[in-house]
């Protein structure tokens, strides 16, 4: 049998740069490093793995496997709060200049704005979706763990319980579990994506062998509002596309890859790196 095995290795360097923000710390140290001013060397290696790699046949077979899928899901939602929390940050915003700007965007929205509602859920070991049993509705999480608090001998709960709920946001024991999900109330109108027919949205963007446009990502499966992404953060974009692009063309030495996913991936991952927010985040 011939298995696909991926060798990764990884090499880090923490340089310093002065900056206004973060965001644009990360900026300045990019385009140093596309002028190759950084060059890592194996005196910047901290690691390496071997494993079996996702192009490989029997990889792709489980990775298309419904079970399979759930048992994995199951598993994460079991030990995802045992991660790290720069590695939850990594995960769910790709590098912590992200998870800043976004945590920034949020916290200078009015406090008007953020109508929400919680809804406390009890459910099974595994918080399947299938098991979920509303409890009752709140109007903050600080009142969720009030009335857990309140009626810990009732529920079942120990003060470790508590605590892992009030980090959590869920409980983490067989038998019974309890569970909380956040929800906007009165959400603003779907934003309309943007008339994408005039020269401002099709001028094009080029480096290399890469071309960009604001049309582009207006119009990809979950599409980008382009509308306030001036020249300058295209051409970052489109730079940072090209490169990712080639790492990979040149990571499948030997193999012709299907170029038109690589291209829609790492278009949806550059306009992202680069803030563009999606139209599904303007209805927060």
């Amino acid at each position: 049998m011939e298995y696909k095995i991926a060798i990764e290795e990884l090499l880090r360097r923490v340089v310093t740069v002065e900056a206004e923000n973060p965001t644009l710390a990360v900026y300045e140290v990019e385009e140093e490093y596309n002028l190759t001013r950084h060059v890592l060397s194996e005196n910047d290696f901290i690691g390496v793995d071997i494993v079996l790699a996702p192009e490989d046949k029997e990889a792709q077979e489980y990775l298309n496997n419904g079970t399979f899928r759930s048992f994995v899901e199951k598993r994460f939602n079991i030990h995802s709060a045992d991660f790290p929390l720069i590695d939850k940050v990594r995960f769910v915003f790709g590098s912590m200049d992200n998870a800043i700007y976004e945590f920034s965007k949020r916290a200078s929205k009015p406090s008007s704005e953020e109508k929400e509602i919680w809804l406390l859920y009890r459910c099974d070991a595994w918080l399947s979706t299938a098991s979920m049993e509303l409890v009752a509705p709140f109007s903050s999480k600080e009142a969720v763990t009030d009335y857990l608090a309140g009626n810990r001998k009732r529920f079942r709960l120990t003060q470790w319980d508590l605590d892992f709920f009030r980090e959590n946001n869920q409980t983490q024991r067989g038998g019974t579990n309890y569970i909380v999900f956040s929800h906007s109330l009165d959400p603003a109108p779907k934003p309309q994506p943007a008339d994408t027919d005039d020269a401002f949205y099709k001028k094009p963007f080029r480096y290399g062998t890469t071309v960009l446009t604001r049309y582009d990502l207006e119009n990809l499966s979950c599409p980008f509002c382009t509308k306030d992404t001036d020249d300058e953060a295209m051409r970052k974009i489109v730079r940072r596309m090209h490169r990712k692009i080639n790492g990979r063309i040149n990571g499948n030495a030997g193999e012709t890859p299907d170029m038109e996913p690589i291209r829609l991936e790492e278009m949806d991952e550059a306009a992202a790196h680069f803030n563009v927010p999606y139209y599904e985040d303007l209805q927060e």
